[in-house]
């Protein structure tokens, strides 16, 4: 999930000091993501916003939401949409996600963040249906940080005040939140539960991965990390792993999705081990509100133009 990032952004930076980023980072970041990119001299004239610059984006709504859609392998039809941060500050360029959402935990702001997010992704989706023949599952990352019972009243006021359908919402958590507050966080996993929305296990195989933990929660969907997709291809036993999270979440009646998926290798690998639903470059690329609901409301979205060609955009 890396909380609200990129899809090919899975670096984890080191703890922030000083409200401050190497530009060895932000150099990372930018060639992570077309429109990303800075240069050498721009990255180091740039220190990581300050938390009041962080926090007045927020209240100004300064951000925005993308979306990224998902797919049915069989057919190509949407079967969900995941909203991703991003911030285009009006006097420099784009910041990366991995940037300012670390940023927000680190000082306090996550909570603020997640709940702007969570509000703007349900109020613009919902408006969704009069375009499309059903409203797409909308994923809304949900950082550790933010497992609390105030997050629970957040989550209930706003499915109250956008109208949105509790049962097309799925909440990506990902199994750090159980080993670092497993009693909490099974109790708050409860509670929006029992408000009607899904839960999906998100960065699977790469983590504190527990078999046991799936017994316990109620899990809708697995989503298969991007890192197992990408080396599945040439690494049997990656290829052995990814099989067998496929099976599992069919024996327990549990969707799977696949991250990542870049080739049309990969979706023909996947397609063949009985994964369902993608998600990926290949399909769609994280895009503003508009045209995500056009992608979805045809098969395939962007990939319909790579048919019969021999590279992926």
């Amino acid at each position: 999930m890396e909380h609200m990032t990129l899809e090919r952004e899975a670096r984890v930076f080191p703890a922030l000091a000083d409200d401050s980023l190497g530009a060895r980072a932000l150099l990372a970041h930018g060639a992570a993501y077309p429109g990303l990119g800075m240069s050498a001299a721009s990255a180091r004239r740039r220190p990581l916003p300050p938390t009041e610059r962080l926090r007045n984006a927020i209240e100004r709504e300064e951000l925005s939401v993308h979306y990224q859609p998902q797919y049915e392998t069989r057919g190509g039809r949407h079967c969900g949409v995941e909203a991703l941060a991003r911030w285009f500050p009006p006097d420099c360029e784009s910041i990366a996600p991995t940037v300012f959402v670390q940023a927000a935990e680190k000082n306090g702001l996550i909570d603020a963040l997640g709940a702007w997010v969570l509000r703007k992704a349900c109020a613009t989706v919902a408006t969704w249906n009069r375009n499309i023949e059903q409203l797409p599952i909308l994923c809304v990352n949900v950082s550790p940080r933010q497992i609390s019972p105030a997050f629970c009243t957040v989550l209930a006021s706003t499915l109250e005040r956008t109208g949105f359908p509790a049962e097309r919402l799925e909440l990506e958590i990902t199994e750090g939140i159980l080993i670092e507050k497993p009693d909490l966080a099974l109790e708050c996993i409860s509670q929006w539960k029992r408000l009607g929305v899904r839960i999906a296990l998100d960065d699977f195989g790469t983590g504190y991965s527990s078999l046991s933990y799936l017994s316990r929660l109620p899990v809708d969907r697995i989503k298969i990390d991007k890192t197992l997709v990408h080396r599945m291809s040439n690494d049997l036993k990656t290829a052995a792993i990814v099989r067998t999270v496929i099976s599992l979440g069919a024996d327990l009646g549990v969707d799977v999705l696949a991250e990542g998926v870049e080739s049309e290798a990969q979706l023909t690998m996947l397609n063949g081990m009985g994964c369902r639903q993608v998600q990926g470059f290949l399909l769609a690329l994280p895009a503003r509100a508009d045209e995500a609901k056009s992608m979805l409301a045809s098969r395939w979205g962007r990939r319909i133009s790579l048919v019969g060609s021999t590279h992926a955009s």
